[in-house]
């Protein structure tokens, strides 16, 4: 496997008309977008959006700068790319994009950041997302099953009207055993364990203890398998933190607040450990670095 690190990516500005914009549970929207001549990409990468009408940057609108998010998905043919994106509704710049309608038009800039690299000779996934951590996750499940791998997905959210996964009501979600009910894994193929924090749908509690406690009792080979995570901070690093101990490849696709995605405004940094640095540590770009990074350099704030 690869270890993460900065690819080659061509960018751009592109103008991306809004094929589909639809609510999946209490505050979350799924968002397709279809853009012409978008450049190659990978999970674990990201666009940011211009929440105001393009042609008004920085001058109207509920927002000032643009706001990153996971690409949850993409469909290419020929020149025309569908984007799928997972948004919450939590401020202004959010609000405005739930209120797009299909045919308006939207700025994104993009490809950004590096992807999760594959590893060839690990032939088990598993997949732990919280909330709005999981979009690139799901896009990641289609990606591992391409390349044959065995995969689990694990999704976590408060209550299951914060679930941004749309469930299958006739299929049967007890506790934390593997199901298909929800389309955006089931149609891959790939199982799910659920929890929420109040036991509302699946298994209750956090989703890293719930991931924690399946390994503990099925693990039989830390070297066959890869984790991949991405959302809460504190989740991350739980499961960042078993996987260490228990000498489990890790890696993490990490959340920050990003004025530009480019690396120029340095606002978005992670703590790295370095032996080479005189504090055994330095600062990288969460955004040109990352989002991806390996979880055994990640130094944990929280």
């Amino acid at each position: 496997m690869t270890a993460p690190g900065k690819t080659k990516t061509c960018k751009g500005i592109f103008l991306a008309r809004v094929l589909a914009n639809q609510p999946i549970c209490r505050q979350h929207h799924k968002l397709v977008l279809e853009v012409e001549n978008f450049p190659p990409a990978d999970p674990g990468q990201f666009i940011q959006i211009l929440c105001a009408d393009p042609g008004h940057e920085n001058l109207t609108g509920p927002t000032l700068l643009r706001r990153p998010f996971s690409i949850g998905g993409i469909r290419a043919k020929a020149k025309q790319c569908q984007i799928d994106i997972y948004l919450r509704v939590i401020g202004p710049g959010t609000r405005w994009l739930a209120q797009r309608k299909p045919a308006d038009s939207v700025s994104i800039l993009g490809p950004l950041g590096n992807p999760f690299p594959i590893a060839e000779d690990k032939p088990t996934a598993y997949l732990v997302g919280g909330g709005c951590g999981l979009p690139p996750l799901i896009w990641l499940a289609e990606t591992l099953q391409r390349a044959g791998k065995h995969t689990i997905a694990f999704c976590g959210a408060q209550s299951a009207d914060l679930l941004p996964l749309t469930l299958r009501t006739e299929v049967k979600v007890t506790g934390n055993k593997q199901t298909l009910a929800f389309d955006e894994f089931a149609q891959l193929d790939v199982p799910v364990i659920v929890s929420t924090d109040d036991g509302s749908l699946g298994a209750e509690g956090i989703i890293s203890e719930v991931f924690t406690d399946y390994l503990d009792k099925n693990l039989k080979r830390a070297d066959t398998v890869v984790v991949y995570t991405c959302g809460p901070n504190l989740m991350m690093q739980a499961v960042a933190e078993y996987c260490g101990k228990n000498s489990i490849t890790c890696l993490v696709c990490l959340e920050r607040m990003m004025a530009c995605g480019m690396g120029t405004c340095q606002s978005c940094v992670v703590r790295i450990r370095d032996n080479s640095a005189r504090d055994g540590w330095r600062y990288q770009l969460c955004c040109t670095d990352g989002p991806v990074f390996d979880s055994r350099d990640v130094i944990w704030d929280g």
